[in-house]
């Protein structure tokens, strides 16, 4: 098969594409034949050297894909721990959805890690409620811009955060009516917006002196769920203030969770969203399609930032 491979000189940290022996499934596994995948901050991380797979996982990177079961034909998007960057992957069959009729493979390829860690954070570690009022950071972004309408779809109030006015206005065609440009006004533009109570949940995509703002848009009381690390992985945080308004901060990893428990999270997310995806409630953003023998050139895409949705490899 055809993979995405380390970088050949560690000083020039882009991927290359070359020759692997197909996978060979193992229990419980399916193989399937990939026809597009997803690129995540992730990836970059792992060819960098700084994010290796979890323990039986694809050394190759790629962490979601859409494609047929080898031997079926079945239309599939599927949640990986690994390998999804290469023609062929197996799968854990507990991480399978079906793949709607009314989507692309690359449309479905941009769904899995998107979808899985929107549901993962808003629902199981967030808690969110129908009635509630949430801000997502980074909403323009692939993670982000999936959130947005999840959290829309649960019955809550969306405020949706990021650095591009021109980007946010996008989000409108998504059904958001409240944007707010990240900042160090952050925390007064979202209390503004709801009349000075703050939000009930911050979900954030960017950690780093970000978060301060963040936590200054909570109501007391209030929850964060810690996503990513886009802003840094170190700040200084008044943990007074954490204490005294009774504020919780809940740190959100999803690729080293066992399979059994994706396979729990990949039901409850299927259920839900399998139907808004075919009605065009819940749909993904692609905001770009490269060729796959060209992997470096879509690692470089995301690595420069600026893409509103995701970047999809077509295999």
């Amino acid at each position: 098969m055809r993979a995405v491979l380390p970088p050949e000189d560690p000083r020039i940290p882009m991927p290359r594409v070359g020759d692997l022996p197909d996978p060979v499934p193992g229990p419980g596994e399916v193989l399937v034949e990939v026809e597009a995948a997803g690129i995540n901050h992730a990836e970059l991380l792992q060819i960098r050297g700084h994010y290796p797979p979890p323990p039986g996982e694809s050394d190759v990177p790629g962490l979601e894909c859409a494609g047929r079961v080898v031997g079926r034909g079945d239309r599939v998007m599927a949640l990986l721990g690994g390998g999804g960057h290469a023609t062929r992957v197996a799968v854990p069959a507990g991480q399978l959805m079906p793949l709607p009729d009314n989507l692309s493979f690359e449309e479905g390829a941009a769904i899995p890690e998107a979808g899985l860690t929107a549901w993962t954070n808003l629902v199981v570690e967030g808690e969110l409620q129908a009635g509630e009022i949430v801000l997502i950071t980074g909403a323009t972004g692939g993670m982000g811009s999936f959130a947005v309408q999840l959290a829309r779809e649960l019955g809550a109030r969306v405020l949706a955060a990021g650095r591009n006015p021109g980007r946010l206005e996008q989000l409108r065609e998504l059904g958001v009516k409240e944007i707010c440009v990240a900042g160090s006004d952050l925390a007064k533009q979202v209390r503004e917006a709801t009349g000075g109570r703050g939000v009930d949940l911050v979900f954030d995509l960017v950690g780093g002196a970000s978060i301060n703002a963040h936590l200054g848009a909570l109501r007391d009381g209030g929850r964060l769920v810690l996503i990513g690390l886009l802003g840094g992985r170190k700040v200084e945080v008044d943990l007074g203030a954490v204490l005294s308004r009774r504020l919780r901060i809940v740190g959100s990893v999803l690729r080293p969770r066992p399979r059994a428990e994706k396979a729990g999270l990949v039901e409850a997310f299927a259920a839900f969203a399998l139907p808004r995806l075919r009605d065009g409630r819940l749909k993904p953003v692609v905001e770009k399609v490269i060729p796959f023998e060209r992997a470096a050139e879509a690692y470089q895409a995301l690595d420069r930032g600026g893409a509103f949705g995701k970047i999809v490899l077509k295999i």
